[in-house]
């Protein structure tokens, strides 16, 4: 089979030849109908310091995915083969203090697909049958797929309450917008999305947000009193997304006492924070998010789509075959687009 292979450490990847892979007990062999490129794709394509700590080549790429099933190993009854399945990416040990009190998303031993183990740029994968979750044909595979990155965001939202609220939601990339779509379907009052691109903005703007701010020549010092505008006073709940310094501080000025804000997006540079002044004596509460909940996050993402209450179809920008990785690969490091969607074989499915 086909495959996108980090063969050695350093920049760059290998298209290969690989032989396909059997399931074996407790796993679940799937066809890759479609799989999505993420930042952390772009991490061990780049080799950066945090890729060059965690991974072990070599590697085949990638973790968002639907898959159909193709096979099952010994003591799987779910899925069942034929079935059209999303992925959870974080396979756990099930065993550690966290994994028995069910707190799954923070397992101490987590391996993620496509860092940890091989992943999905590739015409098949086997992965722990326990992560596979069954969704309904109607969806299709791209929204399918997509229930992976989008339910990083249904986590981050739910923390807390939305309805009637000021949601800030700062960063406005495929995360961000589904966010903006959730906060918009949990009843915000108002929805401010914050992205240094124009087209990001006009994405939040047609997922729902009532106004798009761009950082695009903002200085530091003039980020609140923008956040501030557009959110016309103050921010009940804040969805950081984005890991930008000078952002985060601007955010939390904005936010409300008594608000609370969900801390999502990973910041490539040390961070320094006036706790006292910003968090402590204005009662705000944080939440570290990472993941998703296995499986209630799941659950619940897939009732939005479902039911029509979000429509990440708009999200979707970008269609390539698994040849044209490198194509894939540039326009997902542009930062302009929406989800850039990878295809097994010759391109996208009719």
């Amino acid at each position: 089979m086909q495959a996108i292979v980090k063969r050695h450490p350093g920049g760059g990847w290998e298209p290969a030849e690989l032989p396909m892979p059997e399931p074996g007990p407790g796993q679940a062999l799937l066809q890759v109908l479609v799989a999505g490129i993420c930042g952390t794709d772009l991490h061990l394509v780049d080799w950066t310091p945090w890729a060059a700590s965690r991974v072990v080549t070599p590697r085949v790429l990638g973790h968002e995915m639907a898959g159909r099933v193709l096979a099952v190993g010994p003591t799987v009854d779910r899925p069942r083969v034929g079935e059209l399945v999303g992925v959870e990416s974080h396979l756990v040990d099930g065993t550690c203090r966290q994994c028995r009190r069910g707190d799954f998303h923070v397992c101490a031993a987590t391996r993620i697909l496509g860092v940890d183990v091989d992943g999905a740029f590739a015409e098949a994968v086997v992965v722990p049958a326990r992560n596979c979750w069954p969704t309904p044909e109607a969806l299709g595979p791209e929204v399918t797929a997509f229930q992976e990155p989008m339910g990083n965001a249904v986590h981050a939202a739910v923390q807390g309450p939305l309805r009637d609220r000021t949601v800030l939601v700062t960063g406005a990339g495929p995360i961000g917008c589904a966010a903006v779509a959730v906060a918009r379907a949990e009843g915000a009052a108002r929805v401010v999305a914050v992205d240094r691109t124009a087209e990001r903005l006009a994405m939040a703007l047609a997922m729902g947000a009532d106004e798009g701010v761009t950082t695009a020549g903002v200085a530091a010092g003039d980020l609140a009193s923008r956040l501030s505008q557009a959110c016309r006073g103050e921010a009940d709940a804040v969805l950081e997304m984005a890991g930008a310094p000078d952002l985060l501080r601007a955010a939390l000025t904005v936010a409300a006492a008594g608000g609370w804000v969900s801390l999502l997006g990973l910041g490539s540079a040390d961070l320094r924070l006036d706790l006292d002044r910003l968090v402590v004596m204005r009662g705000l509460t944080l939440f570290g998010v990472t993941g998703r909940r296995q499986f209630q996050t799941w659950e619940r993402t897939t009732g939005y789509l479902a039911s029509g209450a979000v429509d990440v179809r708009p999200l979707l920008t970008h269609r390539f075959a698994l040849a044209h990785f490198d194509d894939a690969v540039a326009v997902a490091r542009s930062g302009r687009g929406g989800k850039v969607l990878i295809y097994p074989g010759n391109g996208p499915v009719p």
